[in-house]
This record gives structure tokens, C-alpha cells and sequence, in this order.
């Protein structure tokens, strides 16, 4: 009778580590870990730019085998417009790039290729308590809505823009206009209610009009619609910030 031995199957912690999907990722070594050698220069109170260096620990797929600077750029791009905890900011552009080593390692069966670089990195991140230059692209009764730079986005509440300087200032010609349709749609309204129980419901009208100086009575912003503001408050969300600012 033939007996069949069995082989038996040894695990070892590289063959679990080879079944790990790798993933093309650039992972940020935040400034002040023991694994960074990294300089900030933190923002002054004349203009919310720095230029950060940090070190990435990148993971490069074999199709940018010899085009290495290539394929960092790529991943590099993917900070670009973006808002990165690690220097608590948004990434505006990136330059200086260096190899920490002359080589790469292949680590497991894993074709991806793993090396350190440092990198400079323009930063955007607004301080609490600076100001700031927008240029105003919206006015409502309860805010003021303005771009910075042309990009960035940033709101003054009405509990922020002072009554003792500023009013809310509804445009005639818009009100009269909207009186007209809104006298319309009331008899409208009257007319196909006969006969049945009637429902009033709460309508909030959009008001259109401007902020303007108590004083003066000319319009917030100037001629050029620029507005400098106190920033109070920074929100960050879906990788971008929004500054919340007061007069």
C-alpha cells in the first residue's frame, strides 16, 4: 500500500506581506516627525504664502521605469489645489526635488519601486487674526461673498460687517419689479383657491441690492470691488478652505 506523505505549507510573515496590494501613493512625512529633516517657513502677517520642505515617501509603478522624475512629478501634481493636513495648507506648486538615495528597493514580488525624496512645496494657509485683500462677487442682505486671488473662496456674515458703517441698501428698480410679480402670482393664487380651504405658506423673497457706507452712501468695495477683511475663521472641506472674515 502507497503512502502519500503530505507536504505541509510554512507561512512566513513575507509571503503574507506579498499578498498585500500595493498602492501607487505618495504618503507626506508631516514637518517635526523623528522621520523628517524638514524647514517651514511660516507665513507672516503680509502675506499668507510659505514654502515648506518635506520629505514623501513615494511608491513608483514600473511604468515610469527609466522617466523616475517623470512619474514623482505625476504624483507630485496630485497635491496641486488641494488641502494637505500635513502642512496644513493648499498645495500651490512644488520644485526642488531630491533623491534621498541613488536607488530604489523592490520589496516582496511587489514591482513597485519605494525611495524617499524632499521636495520644496508653496504653500497657501491663511493665519486667524490677518488680513486679507478679496474681490467681492456676490452681496446678499445676510452676507458678503468674495474670491481671493481669483481663486480662493471667502464669506463676511452680516454679523460681522458693523451697522454702525455699513447698510443693506435694496435696489429700487429690483424692488419694484419684484413687487409687480409677487401682486401677479398673489392674485393668481387667489383665483385658483376659490372655493377651497386656502394655505398660506412663509415665502422668503431674494432680495437684490448692495452694502454702502452709512456716511458716504457709496457702495462697499469702491469702484474695483475690493475688500480688505479680518480673517476669523478657517474652514476646511472636500480638500479645499474657505475663509470666513470680518470688517
Amino acid at each position: 500500500m502507497a503512502i502519500v506523505e503530505k507536504k505541509r505549507k510554512h507561512k512566513d510573515g513575507s509571503e503574507k506581506s506579498s499578498k498585500k496590494k500595493q498602492k501607487s501613493i505618495t504618503k507626506i512625512i508631516a514637518p517635526g516627525s523623528p522621520a523628517s529633516s524638514v524647514t517651514v517657513a511660516t507665513p507672516t502677517a503680509a502675506t499668507s504664502f510659505s514654502e515648506v520642505v518635506v520629505k514623501l515617501y513615494l511608491h513608483l509603478a514600473p511604468m515610469w521605469s527609466g522617466k523616475t522624475m517623470e512619474g514623482v512629478n505625476e504624483q507630485l501634481n496630485a497635491f496641486l489645489m488641494k488641502y494637505v493636513p500635513e502642512v496644513d495648507g493648499i498645495v500651490l506648486a512644488h520644485s526642488d526635488v531630491k533623491f534621498d538615495t541613488d536607488k530604489g528597493k523592490i520589496l516582496y514580488d511587489s514591482p513597485f519601486c519605494h525611495f524617499f525624496v524632499t521636495v520644496k512645496l508653496l504653500v497657501w494657509k491663511p493665519k486667524r487674526g490677518t488680513k486679507l485683500v478679496g474681490r467681492i462677487n456676490l452681496q446678499s442682505e445676510d452676507h458678503i461673498g468674495l474670491l481671493i486671488y481669483g481663486t480662493f473662496n471667502a464669506s463676511i456674515p452680516k454679523s460681522r460687517i458693523p451697522s454702525s458703517t455699513y447698510e443693506w441698501k435694496i435696489n429700487e428698480e429690483e424692488a419694484v419689479v419684484e413687487d409687480a410679480v409677487e401682486a401677479e402670482e398673489d392674485a393668481v393664487v387667489e383665483e385658483s383657491a376659490e372655493g377651497e380651504e386656502s394655505v398660506s405658506e412663509e415665502r422668503t423673497r431674494t432680495q437684490y441690492g448692495e452694502w454702502v457706507d452709512k456716511e458716504t452712501g457709496s457702495s462697499i468695495g469702491g469702484d474695483d470691488g475690493t475688500l480688505e477683511f479680518n480673517v476669523m475663521d478657517i474652514i476646511e472641506a472636500n480638500d479645499i478652505l474657505t475663509v470666513t472674515g470680518a470688517l
